[in-house]
């Protein structure tokens, strides 16, 4: 199977070095690798053009897909997968360090398991000076996950960090590009089409270091964990408020899937229902933490709950009524996004 290795980068000039070094030096036969500089101002694009001046194995074909013009990340995805031949797609990130057997040990999983149309793992958290910070791993040993399964949970209760996904490239082709502004992230959306077409397969060994530092291209989490208390809620709660917007590229996708005959109405069906669940769950958890009118409460628990989703209404319900409950939330968020951090 033809590999294309997707190395997006914006204003990394600190980190790129390594990261696309480490895009060069896979232990696979052959690959090509699709650059894609979303338009860096701060010195990425030079670095990166004097590595390939110098250290480019044969075995790797080098595609640059960017313009030099800034797009945003769910464009840039658009654009450097578009620009691919690949059967199988991998995403770098021009900050994360991959380890050399990334590519071999993902490709294994797709020789052996034909009906996974994804590929992630686990990955050892860095700091911006390359130092480990400790965490727990999600599970003890590899596992497979599907919608047939656990058709309750938008992402079948797998793992999700789109910086270690692997794709099989019907996941991307089979489907139009992501609407900028529909989602979150372009790992949110392409777990729930790869969960439609198939499986999702989790690797429990680190396969890269992920680095967590103050320009991540998804969140500022190191700003996050030095931040006062005001900062760090509000920051949270923009995060979950963007995360129900997702629902807007899920309802497009699985019809879509629908219509063209790649899935059938049950589990288009059932997909939706979840995928709406899981949207009024964040609503109803942001109008539960900022205690709005009863009348907006009521109706996202009401909704909720024609979805299924009696348990949440009374954990939310429960949150809603005391402001001991919302205290208690604050602080263990805030304990865990430090401890993660800076362990």
């Amino acid at each position: 199977m033809k590999v294309s290795v997707i190395f997006l980068s914006y204003n990394h000039a600190g980190f790129v070095g390594d990261a696309l070094r480490s895009a060069l030096s896979q232990d696979y036969a052959e690959y090509e690798l699709i650059i894609h500089d979303d338009g860096s101002t701060d010195g990425t694009q030079q670095i990166i053009e004097s590595i390939l001046a110098q250290e480019v194995p044969r075995h790797v074909r080098v595609v640059i897909a960017g313009d030099g013009k800034n797009h945003g990340l769910v464009e840039a995805f658009n654009r450097a997968m578009s620009a691919s031949t690949g059967e199988i797609l991998i995403h770098f990130s021009g900050d994360d360090i991959s380890y050399v057997d990334r590519l071999s040990r993902t490709m294994e999983v797709f020789y052996s398991h034909p009906d996974v149309m994804l590929v992630t793992s686990e990955a050892q958290r860095i700091d911006d000076k390359g130092n480990f910070i400790n965490h727990p791993v999600y599970a003890a040993e590899d596992k497979i996950y599907s919608y047939a399964s656990d058709p309750g949970h938008i992402y079948a209760n797998s793992p999700i960090l789109g910086a270690t996904a692997a794709y099989r490239a019907c996941v991307i082709k089979n489907f139009n590009p992501i609407t900028p502004g529909f989602c979150h992230a372009e790992d949110n959306v392409y777990w729930v089409r790869a969960l439609l077409l198939g499986k999702v397969y989790y690797i429990r060994d680190f396969l890269l270091a992920y680095r967590l530092h103050g320009e991540n291209f998804s969140e500022n989490e190191r700003k996050w964990c030095h931040a006062t208390t005001e900062i760090l809620q509000a920051a949270h709660l923009e995060f979950v408020r963007k995360h129900s917007l997702n629902f807007l590229q899920w309802e497009i996708d699985i019809v879509h899937a629908h219509r063209n005959g790649l899935i059938d109405k049950s589990k288009a069906t059932q997909a939706l229902k979840t995928a709406k669940r899981d949207t009024l769950v964040y609503s109803l958890l942001v109008s539960s933490l900022k205690v709005e009118p009863w009348s907006k409460w009521f109706w996202l628990a009401l909704e909720s709950i024609k979805c299924g989703g009696f348990k949440e209404f009374n954990s939310k319900l429960k949150l809603r009524l005391s402001q001991r409950r919302r205290l208690r939330y604050w602080n263990r968020h805030e304990k865990w996004m430090t401890g993660r951090l800076t362990s």
